[in-house]
């Protein structure tokens, strides 16, 4: 009867000492969250003839903004980024770029989704990512960046680059 018992506790421990690994190993069917900042890069023609294509380096962070720069700070998507156009550019003519950017965003955790226009750059030798704030509520969001290019302005012979990614927006209070 004892040798009976003993076996049985040796199987119980072995049993969950296996199980134990399995979960370590296999992950153990949990869902793993999604980061809370990304950094993509996105090819695009260059809007101006004489000029090669070139690439956007962009950084979508978890964050907070205030809506219209005003009321209580709310959890956001929120852009930084630059491209590899050298500064000053080598080649002929003028080089003056345009920027504005969308992201169109799906919030999978309350259903809600949206697309926030940024602020608007004319003029530029080296443009960056003009501010966006997405202000997408927390939970894990799927996002697509578009960033228009122009000769000058945005809408003059834009080119489009994209960029897709998913992070976790938290809120901090």
């Amino acid at each position: 009867m004892a040798e009976r018992t003993f076996r049985r506790a040796c199987a119980s421990v072995l049993t969950a000492a296996g199980m134990g690994i399995a979960l370590t190993v296999g992950g153990g069917g949990a869902a793993h969250a999604a980061p809370t900042s990304t950094t993509m890069t996105c090819a695009s023609a260059n809007p101006l003839f004489w000029a090669p294509p070139f690439t956007w380096t962009v950084t979508a962070s978890s964050g907070e903004s205030r809506p219209g720069g005003v009321g209580e700070f709310q959890p956001s998507i929120l852009l930084s980024g630059h491209n590899d156009l050298p500064d000053p550019t080598g080649s002929i003519g003028p080089n003056w770029y345009g920027t504005q950017v969308l992201v169109d965003w799906h919030n999978t955790t309350t259903g809600q989704s949206g697309r926030s226009v940024s602020d608007q750059e004319a003029w530029k030798q080296n443009p960056r990512v003009p501010s966006n704030r997405a202000i997408t509520g927390a939970g894990t969001v799927d996002f697509t960046v578009t960033l228009q290019t122009g000769a000058g302005w945005w809408f003059v012979n834009s080119q489009n680059a994209v960029c897709q990614g998913t992070i976790d927006v938290i809120s901090r209070s």
